[in-house]
């Protein structure tokens, strides 16, 4: 399997590597980092990592001019996609005509050869994190015959190029975690491999989970009312923005005009938390952010995201994740 990267503007490839595809858990994975300067870049930084039937690649860059990556994988694959940032014009051959993606969506695909141009305009930053399986190691992870994807499954057998989702997904703050567990990660040899697989799988849950979601989502949204549907929709929003001082069931339902008890059943059908859970889910996630950026105490956090008290908030948080923020910040050298 050969993996290839490289700006029109620019002599150097980004990456360039090829590998075997065959699943061997056994090997060490190798790791490097490339920085490219010229005329065209303003920066250019790739983090790669890449094992017998594995190739990650973590890249942020920003350009002077308009510029063009060209991005090949010769041999078919599995692509779990994460683009952070950017929006850039992306054209995938078998897959997607030209359409310009937004930012902090997910995917996953298939395709017996990838072949992507990516137009990226000037000016901005533009980052992209793809993990990319050969076939034996995809099915290593997951069962072919597994219920969890079924039908791309068959799709991979027969060599026919596929999304698991038509429409892309939004990269969670978990997956956000995992990501950057990756990026991290200080382990090697054998060890940093086994890491890797598990953390490869973890996302892959994370992203067939959410997929199952919103199929559910859609199922649970088509037993409402149109009218009714939209109001949660927009309730949901409310809760999005407002989650350190949320409103309460009452004001909530008053806001969008429903009646408590269509807007807490519909709730829970179309997002699959009650109203106060998914509060307390955005707050959790959003400490977790913190937690991680090291640059606050544990007393700021919590009023930073709507707790009265750091006890109040300490407790919550070890209710939700079973165990202590505090763990965290020693996690990360605090």
């Amino acid at each position: 399997m050969k993996i290839t990267s490289k700006v029109d503007a620019v002599n150097e490839w980004i990456c360039h590597e090829e590998l075997s595809t065959t699943y061997d858990n056994c090997c060490a994975p190798s790791e490097k980092e490339v920085v490219l300067k010229g005329p065209a870049i303003a920066s250019l930084q790739s983090f790669q990592i890449s094992a017998k039937g594995l190739f990650i690649i973590n890249t942020e860059m920003v350009f002077n001019r308009p510029v063009c990556d060209r991005f090949e994988v010769t041999d078919e694959s599995i692509i779990m996609g994460f683009y952070l940032e950017g929006d850039a014009s992306a054209e995938v051959t078998g897959l997607l005509p030209e359409s310009v993606s937004p930012p902090n969506i997910h995917y996953i695909c298939y395709t017996p050869s990838f072949k992507a141009e990516f137009r990226m305009p000037p000016h901005k930053l533009h980052h992209y994190f793809l993990i990319i399986l050969s076939r034996e190691f995809y099915f290593r992870l997951l069962h072919q015959q597994s219920g969890l994807h079924q039908e791309f499954a068959n799709r991979v057998v027969q060599g026919q190029h596929s999304y698991l989702n038509q429409e892309p997904m939004e990269i969670t703050p978990e997956i956000k975690w995992v990501l950057n567990d990756i990026r991290n990660s200080q382990r090697k040899g054998p060890l940093k491999r086994l890491y890797l697989e598990a953390k490869v799988l973890e996302l892959l849950m994370l992203q067939l989970e959410q997929w199952q979601q919103l199929q559910e989502q859609r199922t649970g949204m088509n037993l409402l009312k149109r009218d009714d549907a939209i109001r949660i929709t927009e309730a949901k929003a409310i809760l999005d923005k407002n989650f350190h001082n949320p409103p309460t069931i009452q004001e909530l339902a008053r806001q969008v005009c429903l009646n408590e008890y269509k807007l807490k059943q519909g709730f829970k059908a179309s997002f699959h938390h009650t109203v106060h859970g998914y509060v307390v889910w955005l707050r959790m996630e959003q400490a977790k952010q913190l937690l991680k950026q090291q640059q606050y105490s544990i007393s700021e956090i919590a009023y930073r995201i709507g707790y009265k008290s750091s006890a109040h908030f300490t407790a919550a948080f070890k209710k939700h994740f079973g165990f202590l923020p505090s763990q965290i910040k020693g996690q990360f050298g605090e």
